[in-house]
């Protein structure tokens, strides 16, 4: 028996229940996702970060806990000195990424930026403890 395709409307009915994810409800594949991803480094290497910002949001609204993305836009609104924006990425990112070294820095960086000194202290002392053999 042939399947019933549901009209658009049922599908974001879904996904507003949170039945479905938007990027099931777009439809999109691995290889469509690993292109945009590629596209945005791609721009963020040309100095095309707002655009770059823009293909990783999006890319982050399909998949909010991929922490390439979180941490591509940390790095970008960092870039572009908007410190709330990138450390809140960062933070996204450092959840499932807890000991990256990166993270850490960029992060305590940013702090430091919202005058959180005591905590830019900690996330850059954690970031030296975890590099003693200076290799980052």
């Amino acid at each position: 028996m042939a399947e019933t395709l549901e009209s658009p409307e049922q599908a974001v009915q879904k996904w507003l229940r949170g039945e479905i994810t938007a990027r099931d409800l777009f439809a999109l594949n691995d290889q469509a996702i690993q292109a945009l991803a590629d596209h945005g480094y791609m721009l963020y290497e040309n100095g095309k970060h707002q655009m770059a910002a823009v293909v990783f949001e999006a890319l982050s609204a399909f998949d909010n806990l991929n922490p390439e993305y979180q941490k591509m836009l940390g790095s970008i609104y960092q870039m572009q000195g908007q410190w709330d924006a990138a450390y809140y990425r960062y933070t996204n990112a450092m959840k499932s990424q807890p000991k990256d070294i990166f993270l850490l820095v960029n992060r305590g960086e940013v702090l430091l930026k919202l005058g959180r000194n005591k905590e830019a202290v900690e996330d850059l002392k954690a970031a030296v403890l975890l590099d003693r053999a200076n290799e980052n």
